[in-house]
């Protein structure tokens, strides 16, 4: 299905990340649950070769979605915070100390929705790779009734994806210093759910 309605979208890309491949650089990208369906089809097509990994949850869901991130060449992490949370975030580290971007929905598994948790701050200033905000806006799509609203582009509709610009944490911080890295990169992604197209 990704493939099938991946072909069909009209794209367009803002590029602010001035992110060009291949890159000694490794990249975390953030992205709200809900906007996760061309991630898989996105990397695939614009980055092939590329090596990647996804933290899924190891609920039932999440083994659907590790299903499908495999079939793209991505290798799948299982973890939540209230399930194997310490070693996926051990295995993440691993994987993007060894060259590997990063893929992460920070209100996932369960929200709240456009809530951004303080896992994917951890990881940066654990491992030193760089935060990069995705945001993905679709001109049609259709929203299921489930917590995050997720959101399936019809075929045929245009999509709009814009990377944000990278930025790396400080290695040392406070805790209230991360609560402040993490709240203005919630605001970031915020910032990017606004309606298709966004012009600025």
């Amino acid at each position: 299905m990704i493939r099938a309605i991946g072909n069909t979208l009209k794209y367009r890309i803002i590029n602010r990340a001035g992110m060009a491949y291949p890159t000694d650089e490794r990249h975390i990208w953030v992205f709200w649950h809900n906007r996760m369906f061309l991630i898989p089809w996105l990397r695939q097509n614009l980055i092939p070769g590329q090596e990647g990994a996804f933290l899924t949850s190891p609920s039932g869901d999440g083994q659907i979605i590790a299903e499908a991130c495999s079939d793209f060449g991505l290798k799948p992490v299982r973890g939540s915070s209230s399930k194997r949370g310490a070693q996926a975030m051990v295995e993440l580290a691993h994987y993007v100390k060894t060259g590997h971007d990063i893929g992460i929905t920070p209100d996932g598994p369960r929200g709240p929705k456009y809530h951004m948790n303080m896992g994917v701050i951890k990881l940066a200033q654990l491992t030193g790779g760089k935060l990069m905000p995705v945001h993905i806006r679709y001109d049609k799509a259709f929203t299921f009734k489930t917590w995050d609203g997720f959101q399936l582009p019809l075929p045929f509709s245009g999509v709009e994806i814009e990377f944000a610009e990278p930025f790396s944490v400080p290695r040392r911080m406070t805790e209230e210093e991360c609560e402040a890295q993490r709240a203005e990169l919630e605001r970031i992604l915020r910032e990017g759910t606004r309606e298709f197209p966004v012009d600025r």
